[in-house]
């Protein structure tokens, strides 16, 4: 039981985020809501446009908008493409989006029904949850990341090299598991040794207790 429990006690250790990853995370999930809040403010700005400038204007303006922000995308892509980073070409996903639907916002706004136009009116609303449901999956794949590396299993398998995998891991995985039952017997032991020696001092005061006892019952023998 002692073991079993020392043993969860480790692994509940290792499991717990260390400070830089989790300072990763809070970096990774502050960009995210960054691009939240321009994203939303860019629809709201759309929304105020639509009630405050006539319709030509409103056209106007929107495909220079829908231009800059195609341009934005292009150059976003070709620098996730170079640097190979999947976040940003994520965020090249989402401007393109925005770019898209900024096109067909004055369509929309002004030549179909109100149902559709106030559809489309709320859509910082649903963006507002799509940023918050990436947060949460940016921090599952971190959380997730960090514990899969705790199994040491990735840097194998160099090249042409045809070492076995489960061979190497298995070193290392038997070594860490010596490491780990060594600390364990040397907790175990050291408790043992406290549970003795308070034992040993209990009988010891147990003894003492029958020797004043005897001692005790022979002087009253000899006053009677």
């Amino acid at each position: 039981m002692e073991k079993a429990k020392l043993m969860q006690l480790e692994i509940e250790q290792k499991r717990k985020l260390p400070q830089n990853v989790k300072e990763n995370i809070k970096t990774n999930i502050f960009h995210t809501l960054i691009a939240a809040v321009i994203v939303v403010a860019y629809l709201v700005a759309i929304n105020l446009m639509y009630y405050k400038l006539d319709h030509n204007n409103f056209e106007h303006y929107m495909k220079y908008f829908a231009l800059g922000i195609i341009i934005t995308t292009v150059i976003d892509i070709e620098i996730a493409y170079r640097k190979d980073s999947r976040k940003l070409a994520l965020i090249g996903v989402e401007l393109l989006f925005c770019g898209v639907l900024s096109l067909y916002i004055p369509y929309i706004y002004l030549h179909t029904t109100v149902y559709f136009r106030n559809a489309i009116m709320i859509l910082p609303a649903v963006l507002l949850i799509y940023y918050a449901f990436k947060s949460y999956v940016i921090f599952k794949q971190n959380q997730f990341k960090h514990r899969n590396n705790l199994s040491d299993i990735k840097d194998l398998l160099k090249d042409d090299e045809r070492k076995s995998y489960l061979q190497e891991d298995s070193k290392k995985t038997y070594r860490a598991k010596l490491e780990e039952e060594e600390e364990i017997r040397k907790a175990i032991i050291k408790k043992q040794k406290i549970k003795t020696a308070q034992k040993e001092q209990a009988l010891k005061e147990q003894k003492n207790k029958k020797q004043k006892n005897v001692q005790n019952s022979k002087q009253k023998i000899k006053k009677k």
